[in-house]
């Protein structure tokens, strides 16, 4: 199994977009998008050049893809209809969030509408606690799982299970680091070796500083009843500016278990330049 992180918050804009390689090739929500406004700032130039860029190699990686599957409705995640990467999604095979149950209105409606837009167009499945088998490829798809805590307005994701030869991953959407036990008993059930979650919105003005004992609590009732061995853990984390102090927090942690917590960026070798929780810098340094 080969894991490559495309477009992720600690090296580009938005997103969690990401390409699993088995004897089939796997694109997991590819798309992407913006903060319209951070520190009270619109999106510098240099956010909007990457974005441009990413939705051009989104598009170009997803043409010899074998499936896509949708996570939830929210357009660093799905594709947005009015923009021009929705067409990689055209003449796929496509697992998709249930746009009935377990959603709430707003990604209802998106649902729908990207739904009534592919169904003549592509070979879709509605994914929620179900399972398929593509050639020696398992993928289990989770029940609805929490966008973060049980009292979140956001709704819900659908969790993504993959399993081939001797390796497995599990791809956390936005269910925000883990702070429910629905959730955390589904991956300790699962027991992969590898793992990609979206950690919380420590940055956000609206995250409950209660939920960060939950969160800390949680990842390690994780460690101690699973195998993994690396967690990729992005998208609302790397927003926050000591993204790198939260990483190392949790890499204490994850010594006692023999296990490893990494940017996106990090598992690519790269550099971590989380441009949108530096958009005031960016502002301040490259605004010719």
């Amino acid at each position: 199994m080969i894991i490559i992180p495309v477009a992720y918050d600690s090296f580009s804009t938005r997103s969690m977009a990401t390409i699993v390689k088995t004897d089939i090739k796997i694109f997991i929500d590819p798309s992407i998008a913006i903060a319209p406004y951070r520190y009270g700032l619109k999106p510098h130039k240099i956010e909007l050049e990457e974005l441009k860029n990413k939705r051009k190699e989104i598009i170009e990686l997803s043409k010899d893809v074998d499936l896509i599957i949708i996570t939830h409705y929210h357009w660093d995640h799905c594709p947005n209809p009015k923009e021009e990467h929705f067409k990689i999604l055209y003449n796929k095979k496509l697992i998709i969030k249930d746009f009935n149950n377990y959603i709430n209105n707003s990604q209802k409606n998106r649902g729908k509408n990207v739904y009534e837009k592919l169904k003549n167009k592509s070979e879709i499945y509605i994914g929620d606690n179900k399972v398929f088998e593509f050639n020696n490829t398992y993928i289990e798809i989770s029940p609805p799982l929490f966008h973060g805590a049980e009292t979140s307005v956001l709704g819900y994701v659908i969790g993504v299970y993959i399993e081939y030869k001797n390796s497995s991953l599990f791809f956390g959407s936005d269910i925000q680091g883990i702070l429910t036990d629905f959730t955390l008993n589904y991956i300790i059930e699962k027991n992969p070796d590898y793992m990609i979650l979206s950690g919380p919105p420590l940055y956000h003005a609206k995250w409950d500083i209660s939920y960060n004992e939950i969160f800390y609590k949680n990842i390690e009732r994780l460690l101690e009843n699973t195998k993994i061995n690396k967690i990729i853990i992005d998208h609302h984390m790397a927003r926050s500016l000591n993204y790198r102090e939260i990483l190392n927090k949790l890499n204490e942690i994850g010594k006692n278990f023999g296990t490893e917590f990494l940017s996106a960026a990090d598992y690519l070798n790269i550099k971590n330049i989380q441009l949108e929780a530096n958009r005031e810098l960016l502002y301040k340094y490259y605004n010719e």
